[in-house]
């Protein structure tokens, strides 16, 4: 497993922000089970609408740069969905043939997910997960992903067994083994299919190079790759010049994951860690591009 000692020598300083890059067989997992079992589930997710929303108003913030200000008051309640489309519809019905091609090209959803989320409580080395139902998501960022969204729970088949309820126990053991004092850690997991088109790339991070506002990720483990290049993970430094410097990167496979410290970390370990995914495009255009990841928002609670 990759650390952030081996990343330290490849860059030539020191990273003290926990870095974990492996296999979920670095996680005494069989890859072969592991995947088997999870891949049919990725077709139960619920179509993602919120990048679409975010796609389509920024697009009518770039063709009416003279409306802006009065298009972003409409952001977040069409971004929530307490408005509908027909709020942009004086904007809408101003667009050239082009512009409104443009605009239904834009719509095409590209992002699927479903959510959930436990507490695993840790008494003598003995780990006991219990799922807890959350009605709404919201991260503590500084974008548009600090509203509220509302996403489809996972199936109990998906979630509530024992290869995903073991899964969960070795995430809260890499966080145990960097805090030995832990007793309670929330997780929360996002199954999350990417897809991409011929004309129209998948984004894994339409925020761009970002955190996610918890304290550890597990910011992709890789399910399933098909008829796709890109996706390369990234991790950046924000340095003290506030800039974001490239420090790993590494196309992950079917099994692979990238764990790291997320949000407060510069605070205890002195590094201040992002990350960002290079987009998806299908290798044969005539087919679409998927790719099917777990991700997991990580905090200690005790």
């Amino acid at each position: 497993m990759i650390t952030e000692k081996e990343i330290s020598k490849q860059i030539g300083r020191v990273v003290k922000s926990p870095i974990r890059v492996g296999s979920v067989t670095d996680l005494k997992i069989d890859v072969s089970s592991f995947l088997h079992f999870f891949r049919p589930f990725f077709s139960e997710l619920q179509d993602d609408a919120y990048v679409v929303r975010g796609k389509q108003i920024a697009f009518l913030k770039e063709v009416f740069p003279e409306d802006s200000v009065s298009i972003e008051k409409l952001h977040k309640a069409y971004f929530e969905g307490t408005e509908t489309l027909d709020a942009l519809d004086y904007w809408l019905q101003q667009l050239t043939e082009a512009q409104k091609r443009e605009f239904e090209q834009l719509s095409t959803i590209t992002r699927q997910r479903n959510i959930s989320s436990f507490l695993i409580e840790i008494w003598d080395d003995q780990y006991f997960v219990e799922r807890i139902i959350q009605q709404g998501f919201e991260q503590d960022v500084d974008d548009f992903r600090v509203w509220k969204r509302v996403f489809k729970q996972a199936s109990r088949l998906a979630v509530e067994n024992e290869m995903f309820f073991e899964l969960l126990k070795r995430m809260a053991r890499l966080v145990k083994q960097i805090h030995p004092e832990v007793r309670k850690i929330q997780i929360t997991s996002h199954f999350m299919r990417t897809i991409s088109h011929e004309k129209i790339k998948g984004e894994n991070a339409p925020e761009g190079v970002h955190e996610d506002g918890a304290q550890y990720i597990m910011s992709a483990l890789v399910v399933n790759r098909q008829n796709i290049t890109g996706a390369e993970s990234q991790i950046y430094e924000k340095t003290m010049a506030e800039t974001n410097e490239l420090i790993f990167k590494k196309v992950l496979q079917p099994g692979e994951f990238i764990f790291q410290a997320d949000t407060g970390e510069e605070f205890t370990f002195g590094n201040d860690l992002w990350h960002y995914v290079t987009p998806i495009e299908p290798e044969d255009i005539s087919k679409p591009g998927i790719r099917d990841i777990i991700g997991f928002d990580i905090d200690i609670l005790e």
